[in-house]
This record gives structure tokens, C-alpha cells and sequence, in this order.
């Protein structure tokens, strides 16, 4: 764990797409057949990416999200917003795959069919950034603990409501825990709300002393500032780094020394389970914003095979 205010330079890379000049306009234009759509071809360990994917949806079919009460990105914006004004704690948190797949550990997949998964040979590499950095080994009770205990705590919840088999897990476990959230959300617009919500999304930055959590922190603060710190008036107070989950406890302990409105994080299934404990131990609005934390480095959504040819980047811009 580093804290750290001394930045690199957010640099594109493949798999991002450029969307600076729709942000104020309709949802862009994207052919999904064509071939510079992202590829899965950006690591030696390809082929357990693309089992993920497999793993995860099969069928490639979508839900129909309307047959949940979800709030939309202009409602989940306007929760925030409000809670920042009225000086009320606030968490909102995402449970994506990795998270389901971490509560799931002893519960509704046995050691054998957990450790023998995708999912956790991807994370028992270790690696510490991108689209495989999942900052947890498996078998992790204690992280499983963690986070269905966080979901219990936590006051706005995403999840993938448009993949059908990925939707049945988390509503599985869920279900095992006996959770229910009373607001919930599609996790993936975190990937879009700066572009999709932006006047709203600057509304929650403008004026703020704000504290970064993740592994990309560092980075995000320094292309933050020197994007719209003049325009929005903000302040960073911190960037925190968080690479694995047995740095919580220092993470926690970081926290203390900061003064802040606002804390956004990103370190998948850490920052759902730090994201409750900012709320209630500050007082503060904590987001989870997941990949959202790249785009404040980039100024792009970053694109993936999942965003890309199953949900549909007009769609999500749209909800």
C-alpha cells in the first residue's frame, strides 16, 4: 500500500475507446463486427481470459432489466449528489464477477469447482494491473466474510443486470446470504457515468475535497487535476494505493489522516468492502467506481469483449 501524490501520465492503451467528442451529445456509434473492435489479445494468459468469458456467459443471453426496480444513472448521480449536499454518509458499491465469485467460496461452489475455475487462476497469478489484477488469492474466507458483510452495510448496490448467466449468480448469492439491497443499479454504468451523466458527475466533483483509492490512485489524481481542477474547483487531498486485500487494514488506518468529502475507489472486491466502512466510520460518501477510475485517467471508456459484443456500449450509455 503507498500513499502517494507524486503521479505518472495516464497513457491509452488498446481495449479504450475515445469518446471525448460525443460526451454532451447522443450515445456514439459503434460497429461491433468491426475488427478494431478490442481484442483479447493483450496477454500471454489469453486463453484463461477468454475461458472467463466463456464461464461467465455462455449463453450470451441479456435479462430484461426492467423487470427490476434499478435506478438509473441519473437517479444513482442525483442519490450522490444529494448526499454530498446534505453531508450524509453514502456508500454505492459494485458486486461484478470477481466479487460473486469471492462470496461464493465455500457456499455455492465447492474448494474443488472454486479452485479449479477461471476465475481464480487469474487471481492466484498475482498480478497487480489491468484486466487481471484481482488483488486477492484463493481459497479467502476472510475475504469472503468481508464482503458479504459489506454488502449487508452498503446503501446502494450494482451488479450485471444485463448478462443472464452472470445476473443468476449474483442473485444466488444474494439469496444464500439472505441480502437485499433496497437500491440497486447496472453495475456497468460506472464505465460510462463521467461521459453518459457528465454535467452530474462534475456536479459531485465541483467543490469537493476528494480522497483516491486504488491501484491506480496516483494516476488518476494527477490527470484529475490537471484536467478539471481549474474548472471544477476541487480537491485532492490523497491518492491511496491498494494492490492486494491484505492491505485493508493499513488502507484503513491511511484513511484516517485525510479530510474529505468525497472518496472514490477502484480495487475490485477491496474497495466493496472499504466503500461501507469510509461511509460509516467518516460520515462520507465512499463510491466504488471500478473501471470508471481509468477513464479519469484517459478521458475514454474502456471497451471490453463483454461491453463491446454482449451488453452494447448504446445501451448502457443509455440507461
Amino acid at each position: 500500500m503507498q500513499v502517494n501524490s507524486n503521479m505518472g501520465v495516464g497513457i491509452s492503451k488498446p481495449g479504450i475507446m475515445n469518446i471525448n467528442n460525443s460526451m454532451t451529445g447522443s450515445a456514439p456509434m459503434i460497429n461491433l463486427n468491426s475488427k478494431s473492435c478490442p481484442s483479447l489479445n493483450t496477454n500471454p494468459s489469453k486463453a484463461l481470459k477468454i475461458d472467463i468469458f466463456k464461464q461467465l456467459s455462455k449463453s450470451h443471453s441479456i435479462t430484461n432489466p426492467t423487470a427490476l426496480s434499478l435506478l438509473s444513472s441519473a437517479q444513482l448521480m442525483d442519490r450522490i449528489i444529494l448526499a454530498l449536499e446534505k453531508h450524509e454518509p453514502l456508500s454505492v458499491i459494485s458486486i461484478g464477477a470477481t466479487e460473486a465469485f469471492v462470496m461464493a467460496q465455500y457456499s455455492i461452489f465447492s474448494e474443488q469447482e472454486f479452485m479449479s475455475h477461471p476465475e481464480a487462476q487469474v487471481a492466484n497469478q498475482g498480478i497487480q494491473n489491468g484486466f487481471f489484477h484481482r488483488g486477492i488469492r484463493f481459497p479467502n474466507i476472510a475475504a469472503r466474510d468481508d464482503a458479504v458483510e459489506a454488502v449487508g452495510k452498503a446503501d446502494i448496490v450494482g451488479y450485471n443486470t444485463l448478462v443472464q448467466s452472470a445476473s443468476d449468480l449474483t442473485q444466488n448469492v444474494l439469496n444464500t446470504y439472505n441480502l437485499q439491497p433496497e437500491l440497486v443499479f447496472e453495475a456497468n454504468l460506472r464505465r460510462v457515468l463521467m461521459f453518459s451523466q457528465k454535467e452530474k458527475f462534475e456536479a459531485m466533483l465541483a467543490g469537493k475535497k476528494i480522497l483516491l483509492i486504488g491501484s491506480q490512485a496516483p494516476l488518476a489524481k494527477r490527470a484529475l487535476e490537471e484536467r478539471s481542477k481549474n474548472k471544477l474547483g476541487f480537491n485532492i487531498v490523497g491518492a491511496i494505493s491498494i494492490f492486494e486485500h491484505e492491505e485493508i487494514a493499513q488502507v484503513k488506518k491511511a484513511i484516517k489522516h485525510y479530510e474529505f468529502d468525497l472518496c472514490l475507489l477502484a480495487a475490485g472486491v477491496n474497495a466493496l468492502i472499504l466503500a461501507p466502512h469510509i461511509a460509516t466510520s467518516s460520515g462520507k460518501v465512499a463510491f466504488d467506481i471500478g473501471w470508471g477510475m481509468q477513464s479519469l485517467i484517459t478521458g475514454e471508456i474502456v471497451m471490453d469483449q463483454w461491453l463491446a459484443y454482449i451488453i452494447g456500449i448504446e445501451r448502457i450509455m443509455r440507461m
